[in-house]
Order: C-alpha cells, then structure tokens, then sequence
C-alpha cells in the first residue's frame, strides 16, 4: 500500500510555465565547405549476413576455379614433357637400331667375304686352267691375228696352258706367234698376256682388292686386311680381265 503523504499547499498555480529544453546537435561538417567534404572519406560499408555469405561462395568457387585451371595447365605441361621425353627416346631408339643394323650389315658382308676367300683358293685351283684359257682367247680374238704374244703362267701350267692356247688360237683364227714363259712371280690361276704395245692379265689379288674397295665405299669402313700372297709383277699399261 502506498504511502501518502501531506499537502503542504506550496505550488504556485500563477507562476510561468517552464521553458522547454532545447537539444542542439552540432554538425561537425558544418563549416566544411564542398571541396573539403569531397577530401572526407566514406564511412565504412556495412554488409549483411546474406550478403557476407554470397561473397564467401563467390570467393569459394573463385578459387576452386583457379585450382581447376592451374591442374589443368600442369597437366598440359606433363603431357608436353612426356611428349618431348618420348620423341627424344624414339630418336635414341631410332639412332641405336640405326647402328645395329648397320653393325649387323658390316658383320654379314664381313662373314660372307670371309667365306668366298675361304671358298675361292680351293674353287680357282680346280678351275684354273679354264680361266687361263679363257683371258687368252679373249685377247686373240680381238688383237691383230699376225702379231707376236707371250703368254706367261706359273710353272705348274706351263704343260697344260700351251696346249690349250695352241687350240684357242685355232678357234679364233690367230695366226701369229705364240710364245710361252714360265713366271713363278706369277700366282697359280693367274696369267699375262703381252702383245705389241697392249696386253692383259687375270690377277686375283688385284681383283681382292678391287672388291675390299668397292665393300670399303659401301660400308664406309675398311674391311680387316686379307692374307694373300704377294703378286711383286709389274702390271703398268696392262689391263685386268677378271671373271
């Protein structure tokens, strides 16, 4: 309950009524003028919860993009890498078959010349006094058919080779004179034919080297030195008949 209280009969009823409190607010830009007000900087912006949340998704997928794009270009980058990694391994790989197949090459033609001159020596020596025969009927059949020609051989065919250059010289209808010389400088299956100023000669170790040049230009290396015998005849003006 409310406690009352006595009324001492002190208002005042004639007296003025009170002036109303005035509120002033000063403006601090008051006294700026607009060239000063546009120095001022805008207050801070504000930004709500919505749109606080916008910007973090935006920025969100902003960068998973730019992580979407550099992958993609390091990978790109690889794929060029490897490409080129590649390329140069198929060229090593290209170069290095290059090479085998040329070693290869070089050991075939090598074991196939070492083979013929393996082969050879045994097939001349049966076949000798043919080849003789031969060189000289070839060279009878285009000289002068009055003409003096010596025919030299090694020993060992002296025997055979005059007989049968006796009956070349029949077939072709040479009618000069035929002169035989034993020659041991001269190897067994070779043979020289001299006539005025011309002749011709079956040399088989002149024909080796003809061969080991004509491989050596192919190959671009020499072949290994062969082991022959030694022809110390002199061969200048002649002209070499080989089969």
């Amino acid at each position: 309950m409310a406690k009352l209280q006595k009324y001492l009969f002190d208002l005042d009823f004639d007296a003025p009524p009170p002036r109303p409190m005035e509120i002033v607010v000063e403006d601090e830009f008051a006294d700026m003028t607009d060239e000063a007000l546009e120095d001022v900087p805008p207050p801070p912006p504000t930004f709500s919860e919505e749109e606080l949340a916008l910007a973090r998704e935006q920025a969100t997928e902003a960068g998973r993009q730019a992580g979407l794009q550099e992958a993609e270009s390091y990978n790109e980058r690889l794929i060029a890498w490897a490409m080129e990694a590649i390329a140069t391994q198929l060229q090593d790989m290209a170069a290095i078959q290059e090479a085998a197949n040329e070693e290869r090459m070089r050991d075939a033609v090598a074991v196939a010349t070492a083979v013929i001159r393996k082969l050879l020596p045994e097939t001349s020596r049966e076949h000798d006094l043919e080849e003789i025969t031969g060189v000289v009927r070839e060279c009878l059949s285009h000289i002068e058919k009055d003409i003096r020609v010596t025919i030299r051989v090694n020993p060992e065919h002296m025997d055979n080779i005059r007989e049968q250059a006796e009956q070349a010289a029949e077939t072709t209808g040479f009618e000069g004179k035929l002169i035989f010389t034993a020659d041991p400088r001269i190897a067994p299956g070779d043979c020289r034919v001299e006539w005025g100023d011309g002749g011709a000669e079956r040399d088989q170790a002149r024909l080796w080297e003809e061969i080991d040049s004509v491989i050596a230009r192919a190959m671009g290396e020499p072949l290994p030195d062969p082991v022959a015998e030694e022809n110390p005849g002199d061969a200048d003006g002649e002209v070499a008949i080989a089969d």
